[in-house]
Formats: C-alpha cells, sequence, structure tokens
C-alpha cells in the first residue's frame, strides 16, 4: 500500500468565496475580492487605500455558525474552514479511537484586540520589567515567571487545540508555527513529517489572518511594501505586471485534511486531492525584507528533488506573487534560473491578484487552487496582469488556460528570510467536481 501523503479534504474562506466550490468559480472567472479600503481612516497613508475583504454575507453566516464567546475572529475563521475540511474528508465516519491527530496551524498575534499597538508596547514592556529585574539568567527569569500573572496582551488566550481536539474526538497533537508568509507551506510540511514519522493518523492544517488597522497599515507603509494604486480597487494586486505598486494585505483561512494514503483506503477513501511530493525550506539572514534569487531557487530546486522529480516534470507554478515590485521579478529570475528556456511556456498563476496577500492562510488557500488545478485540469488566470513586466518574464494569461496538469510547485516566501517551496503530484484517483444538488 502506498505511503503517499494525500490531501483528503480542504475549506477556505476568502475574499472570493466561503467555501471551496465560490473559491475556485471566482478564480476561473477572475472575480476580484479587492476593494476600497473603509472600514478604516486612511487618509493619512501613503498606501494601503484597499484591501482584500470577506464579504459581508459570508463574514456573518461564518460568525453565526462559528463564533463563541471570547472566541477571536481569527480562531472563528479557521473552525470554519476546519469544518468543511473535516465533511470534504468524512473525517466524521471516522472512529475517535483512530487517533492520535496532529493540528498545525499558524496565525497572528491572538491578543484581545489583534494586531494594535498595545498589545506590543504592553508585550514590550513586560519584558524590559523582567530584564531589570533578573536580566537573561535562565533559572532566574523562570523563578520570576512563577506565580507571575502575565497580562492578557502577553499571553496566547486562545483555545483553539482544545476546541479541535474535542471536534475530533481524539488526542491531538498541537503544533503552532510562527513563519511569517511562508507559514501555510511550512505548516503542511510539518504535517507531512508528522505522519511520516507515525507520531499522528492524520493531520489537520489551517491558517488564518485578520489584521487590518492603521497601525499594521503604516508598518507595511513604511517598508514600501502595499499598493500605492489608485484606480479600480479590483486592479491593485498586479503580480508580474510592469505597472504593479505593492500588496494588497487581506483577511482570509484555509484548512487541510492530510493523511497516509494507506490510512485514507483504510476507511474507504480511495480519491484525494493532491499528494505532497516534497518540499524545500530555509531561513535567509541576509536581510530582514527583501527576498534572494539563490534562495528562491534553492527551495525550488530542492522540492522538486525531494519528490524525485525533475524541473521539466512540473507542468505548472503557483507563484507566490504579492505585486510588489522587489518580490515579483526575484521570484521569475529564480524560475528562469530552474526551469531556463521551458519559463516562457510554463504557465504561472498567481492567486493574489485576486484575493490580495493573506500572510501564512496564503499558502494553505494557494495549496487548495492547486490541488484543483491538477483535479480539474484547469489553470487560473492572472486578470490584473495585462501589461507583462519584461524584467518577469513568466507566462501568465488573462483567462483560464485548459490542460493536464501532473504536478504543481507552489511557492510562498516571507519577511524575516522564510522561504518555501512544495511540489504537489496530482492523484492517480483524483477527486471529482463537486455536484450540487
Amino acid at each position: 500500500m502506498s505511503d503517499d501523503i494525500v490531501i483528503t479534504g480542504m475549506g477556505v474562506v476568502t475574499p472570493v468565496g466561503g467555501d471551496v466550490e465560490t473559491f475556485w468559480a471566482s478564480n476561473l472567472a477572475g472575480r476580484s475580492g479587492v476593494v476600497r479600503e473603509e472600514r478604516m481612516d486612511t487618509t493619512g497613508l501613503p498606501c494601503g487605500w484597499t484591501a482584500g475583504l470577506i464579504p459581508p454575507d459570508v463574514r456573518e453566516q461564518v460568525a453565526a455558525d462559528h463564533g463563541a464567546p471570547g472566541r477571536s475572529w481569527g480562531d472563528t475563521l479557521m473552525h470554519a474552514t476546519v469544518e468543511q475540511a473535516l465533511a470534504d474528508a468524512r473525517l466524521d465516519e471516522l472512529p475517535a479511537a483512530d487517533g492520535p491527530a496532529a493540528l498545525v496551524y499558524a496565525r497572528v498575534w491572538p491578543g484581545p484586540t489583534g494586531s494594535f499597538p498595545q498589545d506590543y508596547v504592553t508585550h514590550m514592556e513586560d519584558l524590559a520589567e523582567r530584564y531589570d529585574t533578573v536580566g537573561n539568567d535562565p533559572a532566574a527569569v523562570l523563578r520570576h515567571l512563577r506565580g507571575k500573572r502575565l497580562p492578557l496582551e502577553t499571553r496566547d488566550l486562545s483555545a483553539y487545540p482544545r476546541e479541535i481536539a474535542e471536534r475530533l474526538g481524539t488526542a491531538v497533537l498541537p503544533v503552532r508555527l510562527e513563519a511569517t508568509c511562508s507559514g501555510g507551506l511550512r505548516a503542511i510540511a510539518e504535517a507531512a513529517r508528522l505522519l511520516r514519522t507515525g507520531r499522528a493518523r492524520y493531520a489537520v492544517v489551517s491558517a488564518a489572518v485578520s489584521r487590518n488597522t492603521p497601525y499594521v497599515l503604516s508598518q507595511y507603509g513604511q517598508l514600501m511594501a502595499l499598493s500605492r494604486w489608485k484606480g479600480d480597487p479590483a486592479q491593485a494586486s498586479m503580480p508580474f505586471d510592469r505597472r504593479r505598486t505593492g500588496m494588497v494585505i487581506n483577511e482570509s483561512a484555509g484548512a487541510l485534511v492530510l493523511e497516509t494514503a494507506e490510512h485514507a483506503a483504510r476507511r474507504g477513501v480511495t480519491r484525494s486531492h493532491a499528494v505532497v511530493g516534497g518540499w524545500g525550506l530555509a531561513v535567509d539572514t541576509a536581510h530582514m525584507t527583501a527576498p534572494r534569487v539563490e534562495m528562491i531557487e534553492r527551495v525550488m530546486r530542492t522540492a522538486i528533488e525531494e519528490a524525485g522529480a525533475r524541473p521539466e516534470d512540473v507542468d505548472t507554478v503557483n507563484a507566490h506573487g504579492t505585486s510588489t515590485r522587489l518580490n515579483d521579478v526575484t521570484e521569475a529570475r529564480a524560475l528562469h534560473r530552474v526551469f531556463g528556456e521551458r519559463t516562457a511556456d510554463l504557465p504561472v498563476s498567481a492567486v493574489k491578484s485576486l484575493t490580495g496577500h493573506g500572510s501564512a492562510a496564503s499558502g494553505v488557500v494557494e495549496t487548495v487552487a492547486s490541488a484543483l488545478t491538477m483535479c480539474r485540469g484547469v489553470v487560473p488566470p492572472v486578470p490584473t496582469c495585462t501589461e507583462p513586466d519584461p524584467a518577469c518574464a513568466v507566462r501568465t494569461s488573462l483567462t483560464p488556460v485548459e490542460r493536464p496538469v501532473r504536478a504543481v510547485l507552489k511557492n510562498s516566501f516571507g519577511f524575516g528570510g522564510q522561504y518555501a517551496s512544495m511540489f504537489f503530484r496530482r492523484p492517480a484517483a483524483p477527486r471529482p467536481a463537486h455536484r450540487p444538488g
């Protein structure tokens, strides 16, 4: 029996759809979820006028179905996507004794107010007070913290791991990752590792982001990373277009169920969305925010090699494609290094053109798009790349491209020198398209 790691369940809540099928239909139709940011005053900011926002009707439904007293919006989003993924994987039919399970998740600061200055100020003040009192001696720090009640802003009050364990009805091995925008792919890699080493029978991967505040916008604005586009908001995120001015941040969430093919078959699931072939991960200390061609090339080559494949086996690339001046051209140059002359004919998709950038959640959400690309045989368009940048010279399309896709290479990179790339294979028995009714 195959020991392949397969994706058997998927769920998303995004600016272009609150479920997988709506999300996919929006991608193929080129429907944007990027709108004008009207929830806060942005008049004093040089950028950040647009955002990828979850539609009001989806937001209300998610809050009604998955909200709970004291539960943050980020955790609520993850609960919504996990429920979709569990139903898709038919895990409700799994005996509780068939555990333990792994829970690998990534989300932004979990304080009571989200990414607001007071969260960080209180945290830094607490660290300074501790250092002034006991210095850096580990034993002294432990004695200082023992019995000390930490401020709310410095504690992770989330009950998410316990709630998922109760939902699954089995012991859960929880792993929370902090890897900025590469966190989604790193979470998938960690889940696959736990499955391969026998630490868990199946794994739930989830990620969410919701941090659109004046403070966050000003942070990204100071980095000159946000789009300064003043035209149609739907055009603001334009990966690989020569007019691109920066990324658009969004709120979104995604979830996956991973298991070995043997475990899935044992419970009667013989069709899956994708096979996790291999991955490449790296951390670079050369620069906090600027990506390097060499590192992107390295993780892509590693992902392909770990999958036992060659560059010519890749049929399409689901790019990181943030729409920033530096990231897009750097990723494109790395693609040219790995694929050489094939790059001119290699279809490239960029989900962020329609959704904006969802930090760690983007890796999970875009993995869903990668899986559907293989199962449905369609490469999504990049509808905002109407004036392709010659400095990038990658092949994007304004309309869906129907073609057999055996393998997808998915890229995610992040601030702090985080790099990740993952190779996905089309399953021998792919999951068929959902038929309503």
